[in-house]
């Protein structure tokens, strides 16, 4: 396993730009620019979505590195990086097969966060550093009432990335999490969660089902995991350069 300051080198130094200011922009201009980050990740037990946070290079290895943020439970049964794992780009054109010692898997947190982060290297360009997107800052929270969309693989029919949308409802405290207005199915969990004007704002996590008794099952709520921890440690850990 690399050491903090190994990963430090490989992502960059820190760029200290203001934060880019986006306008709003419509819906389907705004999937555009997410499906560029967003790949599935296929392992042999489970089935995921994940987004591109960060992009390196290690000039002595003449390699890339990518940095994609998922949830926890989605990959932590390859942990041990002793197995392979899958990512496949939102548009099919770019399989990375991820081989036991060209990725490392890093759990951001307890368990109970449900955050991780993938360091995939390669030999091969997977996306551009002018498809990065810009996160929400870590000091910040999304209001009540926000719109959101996120985007994501379903498990339950074979489909290309897909497309929701909901509003922030409220929040759970111990960890910070959103609850959102809106649906998680299988496969979308690791799934990036933006705002109109393209920031990433969050992660799916999981979907908190109302149930009524042991055979009644009404709507619930989406839990989604804040940006801010991923964006904290890559700023503040890795000194990596976040738009």
């Amino acid at each position: 396993m690399r050491t903090i300051e190994q990963r430090k080198q490989i992502m960059g130094q820190k760029d200290n730009k203001k934060s880019i200011k986006w306008p709003e922009m419509p819906w389907d201009e705004v999937i555009d620019r997410v499906e560029k980050i967003t790949f599935q990740v296929v392992t042999d037990s489970t089935m995921g979505t994940c987004f591109a946070v960060s992009l390196g290079s290690m000039h002595s290895l003449k390699s890339k590195f990518v940095c994609f943020a998922t949830a926890w439970h989605v990959i932590k049964c390859v942990s041990k990086m002793d197995k392979r794992i899958t990512l496949v780009s939102a548009d099919r054109k770019t399989v990375c097969e991820c081989k036991p010692g060209y990725y490392e898997v890093f759990q951001l947190g307890p368990e109970i966060f449900d955050t991780a982060l993938i360091f995939l290297r390669s030999s091969e360009k997977i996306i551009g550093q002018e498809d990065l997107l810009p996160m929400l800052d870590y000091d910040r929270m999304m209001p009540r009432g926000t719109e959101i969309g996120l985007v994501g693989f379903p498990g339950i029919v074979q489909t290309d990335l897909c497309f929701f949308r909901g509003a922030i409802s409220g929040y759970i405290d111990k960890p910070m999490t959103y609850l959102v207005d809106g649906v998680a199915v299988n496969g979308v969990s690791g799934g990036p969660a933006f705002d109109n004007r393209a920031h990433i704002i969050g992660l799916v996590s999981a979907y908190i089902p109302n149930k009524v008794d042991q055979t009644t099952t009404l709507p619930g709520l989406m839990a989604l995991i804040p940006i801010n921890a991923i964006r904290y440690w890559l700023e503040h850990m890795l000194k990596a350069k976040v738009l």
